[in-house]
């Protein structure tokens, strides 16, 4: 039974810069907007909880130590589903942070986004859920919904942890999970490394959709190479330039701007330990001194 989900700040700022860099995409080919989840996979470790109920045996506590980021293989509207393939590289980067990290890690749950809706999770949601806990019953899902403004035109973030159930008639319902977000002052190296990471793979994300978009051709029979006429090409790279200028201001600019504060708290806590260091210092030669007089 889960009890509790605990997730650091690191980990919810890589949750959140996550969530709020794709608000909404541009087909290329079809020329519309549609709106995007993003989806990533959950790695820490099992916290037992004792218990002498033996009708409550196998509580336990979730500890998310890192995220692994995951490129969405399903670009349907408000659909976001977990593909086989990348529980598979997931798995792989658990087996790697356990390494660096001398402890046991393993992929104990998933989060994504929901742009513009509730943080509720839909009926897919909760069946993917559903299907992830049968191979292990402490499997959580997270939500994080983003761009939602209310009627005073303020920007919401929510988040909520849940699970599924199913009842004795098939219908599959939320069970909501507490979660706790727990103060940490220095970022681990592997969330360093994950939280710059998200802007270049991000970039590479649409830089390949801009690719494919502007390398197609039609092949005739007689070898000819027609492209897309010159306005579409204009088209796909000024909203390609939107992209990235999106990607700039959502994500790399705050992403700067939580490293520069965490650089200027690194040097007041230096800066403090310094003083301390010579006050400590001068109050010990004063000691010495006085014991000669």
């Amino acid at each position: 039974m889960l009890m509790k989900v605990q997730i650091t700040t690191s980990v919810y700022h890589i949750i959140l810069a996550h969530a709020l860099s794709t608000e909404k995409y541009i087909d290329y080919f079809t020329k519309t907007m549609k709106q995007e989840e993003i989806i990533g996979m959950l790695i820490g470790e099992w916290q037992g909880l004792r218990n002498t109920n033996p009708f409550m045996t196998n509580r336990a506590i979730a500890s998310v130590e890192g995220v692994s980021l995951l490129t969405r293989s399903d670009k349907r509207k408000d659909r976001v589903e977990i593909a086989p393939e990348q529980l598979h590289l997931a798995a792989l980067e658990a087996e790697q942070i356990s390494k660096r990290l001398n402890r046991k890690m393993c992929v104990i749950g998933w989060y994504h986004s929901h742009p513009h809706i509730t943080v509720f999770p839909s009926h897919v949601d909760l069946r993917t859920q559903l299907s992830q806990q049968y191979l292990d019953s402490h499997f959580f899902g997270i939500i994080i919904s983003c761009f939602d403004s209310s009627s005073d035109h303020i920007q919401r973030v929510q988040i909520t942890c849940f699970q599924a159930e199913q009842a004795s008639d098939g219908t599959v319902s939320r069970v909501n999970v507490p979660i706790e977000i727990i103060p940490s002052y220095t970022m681990s190296s592997v969330m360093r490394e994950t939280f710059l990471d998200l802007p270049k793979r991000m970039f590479e994300e649409h830089n390949k959709e801009y690719e494919a978009a502007t390398s197609k051709r039609i092949q005739y029979n007689d070898q000819r190479n027609v492209t897309s006429d010159i306005m579409t090409e204009l088209y796909n790279t000024g909203v390609y330039g939107q992209s990235i200028t999106h990607l700039v201001d959502n994500v790399i600019c705050p992403a700067t701007q939580i490293l520069e504060n965490t650089s200027k708290e690194l040097d007041q806590k230096v800066h403090h330990i310094f003083n301390t260091t010579i006050m400590m210092n001068n109050n010990r030669m004063t000691q010495f001194l006085l014991s000669f007089e």
